[in-house]
């Protein structure tokens, strides 16, 4: 799971070391460690997908217009 370190309470921290997993500034970091779960400094982030570009546009819902 990703988790990235808020410093919150650290007093302007932006890098720590907590569990053996280095956080640097505010990227996320990939841990396994139950502790960071809940810890207030910390918050979980969610992978970002790639957008897919060669994917058609979706169709249109409800009734088509009227032809004039």
């Amino acid at each position: 799971m990703l988790y990235r370190f808020i410093g919150t309470y650290t007093h302007g921290r932006t890098s720590i070391t907590l569990s053996g997993v280095t956080f640097e500034g505010r990227e996320p970091s990939e841990c396994d460690c139950p502790r960071i779960a809940n810890h207030q400094e910390f918050e979980a982030v969610e992978p970002v997908a790639e957008k897919a570009t060669d994917a058609p546009a979706k169709p249109r819902r409800g009734r088509p217009r009227k032809a004039i």
